[in-house]
C-alpha cells in the first residue's frame, strides 16, 4: 500500500491533469458516416470559434483560422470586427485531440485563408495578402505584404481564398485571377484563369479542382496557365468545365435553405434537392482511408450539412467524375450547425473536415426574408462561438501522430516524394524546393530518369524546377513520352524555358497517338511555332479535325505569330479566321475611357456588387452568372436593368441566343440598406456605359417608382414576368 502522502500526491497530480487538459466531449449520435469509418473531434470548443480553414505547418502542427465576426446575429451587424484569430494547436497528452492553443495573430478582420509555404505562413485578410515569418516560439516574425489588392471590396461570400500551393510551385486560389510565387527572396503575382467559388485543390498530377455553390466540381483539362497566354483569346472548354454533372443532395432531414420556396428547389419533404453552397472540395489520397478512397473527390454542402463523395478519373484528358452513392452521402448530420465549410488531406493520410458549426452560414446581403423567419423559428440564430475540426479515418486505423518532415535528412525528402500520402509528398517537394540546395540536382534528375512511378517523377521534375536545375537535364527521353501526364509537364516547361524539341522527337511523341500529349504537344508547337512546326500542327489538327476543344491550346501559345499558321491552314477557314481576330486586340471599355464619361462612382459599386459574379469585364463566369456585355437584359430598357438590380432574377435565361441555366437565383440588392436609390442609378448607368452602346438614362425617379412595386424583398423576377412587364 502507498502511504497516505505519495496517494494524495498522485490523486493531486490526476486531478490536475484532467482540469489542464480537459477536452471538450462532441457528440456523434446525430451523424450517419459510412460504414467502416470513424470519426473523431480533433478541436472543438471551447479552444476554436468559428473556423473556415485549416493548415499544417512543415513540423506537422495543426493551424487553424477563425472568421469569429461572421454574421454574429441575424442582422450581421459588425461583419468586420477586429476578431479573428490564427491559431496553433497542441496535444500535450499525445491522445490525438487538442487540448492547448497558441494564439499566433490576434484581431483580424475576416481573415479567409492561410497557408504553410516557404518556412512561413501565408495568409489573407482582405483586402491584403501578407507573409509572416514564424518564431521558434510560434509568435509572428517579419511580416511582408505580398498584395495589397488580394480581395478588394465586395461581399465577403465573393472574395478570393484558397492559397494553394500547386506541384508547379505557384500558388493557387479560388475566386481570383492570379497566383503567386518567391523566387530569390521576391514575391511574383501573374494572371492565371479565373476559378471557382470557395476552396481550390489539386490532382495527383497537379491539374485544379473547383467549385461553385449549385457546382460541385468543376475544374481543367489543361495544365495551370496553358490556356490563358494569349490576351485576345478566352477559353470555353479546357478551363473550368463540369467535372460531376450530378448535382444531386441527400439530407436526412429539411434544411433552412436560402430560397427553398422557389419551384424545384425541395422535395414533397421539403428536403433541398441539388446543391446551392457546394463548396471546399479536396481530392484525398492518404493512407487512413481504403484503396477505393485513393483520388476521390470530397465536397461540402454546409447548408444540407454533409460531405459527398465522388469519384475522378485523374488522367484522361478530358476527364469526367460522377457521385459515388445515389440517396446516399459519405457523411450527413442531423444537426443543422454542423457547418462543413472546408476540407484537407492531413500529415497522418486523415481526411479534416472544418466544421464552423454556426446556425447562421448565409451572409445578410443575400439573406431572403424567407431564409430569416426559418433560421429565428428553428433557433439557428442563436448558435454562436462554437467550431470544431473533425477527421475521418478508417475504424481502428492508428496514424502517426509524430509527422515532422524538417527532422528528415535530404535523402528521405526525395524518398518522401513517393509518399502515398498527397499533403507528404507536396511537403517534401516544397521543403527541397525552400533548401536551394545545388547537391540536390543529381538525386532528383536520377529520380525523374529511372523511377517507375509518373507521380513520383512530376514532383521531381517540379523540385529540380524550383531548385533553377532544370538546364542539367533533358527534357524529353523515351522514359517520359512512355508516361502521358509527365510528358505533358514536361512539354509545358519546354514551352516557357524555350527548349527545343528534334522533329524526331516530335514524331516519336505524335506517333503514341495519346489526346494528353497531342494537347499539350500542340500548345507547345503554338508557343515555338515556325513553319516546320506548323506542318506538324496541321496534321494534329487534322486528327482531331471537328473537335474545337483540342484548338485552344493552339490559339492560346501562339500569340505573336499567328501568321505563320495563317499561311499553312488554307484549308481550315474557321480556324483562319479566328487566328485573324486573335491578330487584333478585343475592343473594350477601359477604366480611363468610364473616367471620362464621369461614371466613376459606378465603378467601385459595380466591383463591390456585381463583378465577383458578372466578372470585370461583364464576361461573366461560367456557372456563375451570364454575360453582361452587350445583353440584352442591358441594353434594352433601363426600367428593366433596375427592376433586376433591385430585386433579382431567376432562370432559365437565354443572352444574345446562348441559353445559361444555374440552380439557383440571382439576388437582388434593393433591400441592402447601405444601397440607395443613388447607387442603383450609378451601377445601372455605369454598366450601360461599360458593356453596351445604350445612353444612361436611368434615374432616380425611375428606380423610386421601381421600389414601391407590390413584391416581397424575396419574389425575384422570372424572366417571363421581366419580359411582359419592362
Amino acid at each position: 500500500m502507498k502511504p497516505f502522502f505519495l496517494l494524495l500526491i498522485t490523486v493531486f497530480t490526476l486531478a490536475s491533469c484532467a482540469k489542464e487538459y480537459e477536452e471538450t466531449y462532441v457528440s456523434f449520435d446525430d451523424y450517419e458516416l459510412e460504414e467502416g469509418f470513424q470519426l473523431e473531434a480533433i478541436v472543438a470548443e471551447p479552444l476554436i470559434e468559428a473556423p473556415v480553414n485549416i493548415s499544417f505547418d512543415d513540423h506537422g502542427r495543426l493551424w487553424a483560422i477563425e472568421m469569429a465576426g461572421y454574421m454574429q446575429s441575424i442582422e450581421g451587424s459588425e461583419p468586420k470586427m477586429p476578431v479573428g484569430r490564427i491559431l496553433v494547436f497542441h496535444d500535450e497528452d499525445k491522445d490525438g485531440q487538442m487540448d492547448h492553443t497558441t494564439i499566433f495573430l490576434d484581431g483580424l478582420k475576416l481573415v479567409r485563408a492561410i497557408a504553410h509555404v516557404y518556412g512561413g505562413l501565408l495568409y489573407a485578410e482582405p483586402p491584403n495578402l501578407y507573409f509572416v515569418e514564424i518564431n521558434e516560439d510560434l509568435s509572428p516574425g517579419k511580416r511582408t505584404l505580398v498584395d495589397a489588392d488580394y480581395a478588394v471590396g465586395g461581399n465577403v461570400e465573393h472574395q478570393p481564398n484558397g492559397l494553394l500551393m500547386n506541384i508547379d510551385n505557384w500558388i493557387y486560389n479560388a475566386k481570383s485571377t492570379k497566383r503567386y510565387r518567391r523566387r530569390n527572396g521576391q514575391w511574383e503575382i501573374e494572371t492565371t484563369s479565373f476559378r471557382g467559388q470557395w476552396g481550390i485543390t489539386h490532382d495527383a498530377i497537379g491539374r485544379l479542382l473547383y467549385n461553385d455553390n449549385s457546382n460541385q466540381v468543376r475544374g481543367d483539362w489543361a495544365l495551370p496557365n496553358v490556356l490563358n497566354q494569349h490576351p485576345n483569346f478566352k477559353p470555353k472548354l479546357g478551363v473550368d468545365i463540369t467535372i460531376v454533372n450530378d448535382q444531386r443532395v441527400y439530407p436526412i432531414q429539411a434544411t433552412a435553405v436560402n430560397r427553398g420556396y422557389i419551384e424545384g428547389n425541395l422535395d414533397e419533404e421539403g428536403k433541398l434537392i441539388n446543391f446551392t453552397s457546394a463548396c471546399a472540395p479536396v481530392y484525398f489520397q492518404g493512407a487512413s482511408l481504403p484503396q477505393d478512397y485513393q483520388g476521390n473527390v470530397f465536397v461540402c454542402g454546409p447548408e444540407v450539412n454533409l460531405i459527398k463523395r465522388n469519384v475522378v478519373d485523374p488522367f484522361a484528358l478530358r476527364r469526367t467524375g460522377k457521385q459515388v452513392w445515389q440517396n446516399k452521402e459519405f457523411l450527413v448530420s442531423k444537426d443543422e450547425a454542423f457547418r462543413p465549410v472546408n476540407l484537407q488531406n492531413g500529415p497522418d493520410g486523415g481526411l479534416y473536415i472544418v466544421d464552423m458549426h454556426r446556425g447562421i452560414i448565409q451572409h445578410k446581403t443575400y439573406m431572403t426574408s424567407y431564409l430569416r423567419d426559418l433560421y429565428i423559428k428553428k433557433g439557428l440564430d442563436s448558435i454562436v462561438g462554437m467550431g470544431r475540426i473533425l477527421k475521418v479515418t478508417s475504424k481502428g486505423h492508428k496514424a502517426n501522430r509524430n509527422i515532422d518532415l524538417t527532422k528528415l535528412s535530404s535523402t528521405n525528402l526525395i524518398d518522401s516524394l513517393s509518399s502515398m500520402n498527397t499533403w507528404i509528398r507536396n511537403k517534401a517537394q516544397q521543403l527541397l524546393v525552400n533548401s536551394q540546395d545545388p547537391k540536390l540536382i543529381s538525386p532528383l534528375k536520377t529520380i525523374l530518369d529511372t523511377h517507375t512511378n509518373e507521380i513520383t517523377q512530376i514532383h521531381a521534375l517540379y523540385a529540380l524546377e524550383g531548385l533553377g536545375g532544370l538546364n542539367h537535364l533533358e527534357f524529353m527521353n523515351d522514359e517520359m513520352m512512355t508516361k502521358p501526364s509527365l510528358c505533358a509537364h514536361s512539354l509545358k516547361l519546354m514551352s516557357q524555358e524555350n527548349s527545343t524539341l528534334n522533329a524526331n522527337s516530335i514524331e516519336q511523341l505524335m506517333a503514341l497517338e495519346n489526346e494528353m500529349i497531342d494537347y499539350h504537344l500542340s500548345f507547345y508547337l503554338s508557343r515555338q511555332i515556325t513553319e516546320e512546326n506548323s506542318k506538324y500542327l496541321m496534321l494534329l489538327i487534322e486528327r482531331y479535325k471537328g473537335a474545337s476543344w483540342f484548338l485552344e491550346p493552339i490559339y492560346s501559345g501562339i500569340e505573336g505569330k499567328e501568321e505563320v499558321l495563317i499561311d499553312t491552314a488554307n484549308d481550315y477557314d474557321t480556324i483562319r479566321l479566328q487566328l485573324e481576330t486573335l491578330k487584333e486586340p478585343t475592343q473594350k471599355s477601359t477604366t480611363s475611357e468610364i473616367s471620362k464619361d464621369g461614371l466613376t462612382r459606378g465603378l467601385p459599386l459595380y466591383r463591390n456588387q456585381c463583378a465577383s459574379c458578372h466578372g470585370v469585364d461583364g464576361e461573366g463566369l461560367k456557372g456563375l452568372a451570364p454575360p453582361l456585355l452587350n445583353s440584352e437584359y442591358v441594353s434594352e430598357s433601363p426600367e428593366k436593368l433596375a427592376a433586376i438590380m433591385l430585386y433579382g432574377l431567376t432562370g432559365p435565361i437565354s443572352v444574345n441566343g446562348e441559353a445559361y441555366e444555374f440552380n439557383v437565383a440571382m439576388p437582388g440588392i434593393g433591400n441592402q440598406e447601405s444601397i440607395s436609390d443613388q447607387d442603383i442609378v450609378d451601377i445601372g448607368n455605369y454598366i450601360r456605359n461599360a458593356f453596351t452602346t445604350s445612353p444612361q438614362n436611368l434615374t432616380v425617379k425611375k428606380v423610386d417608382s421601381l421600389r414601391n412595386l407590390k413584391r416581397s424583398k424575396d419574389q425575384v423576377f422570372t424572366v417571363k414576368e421581366l419580359n411582359e412587364n419592362y
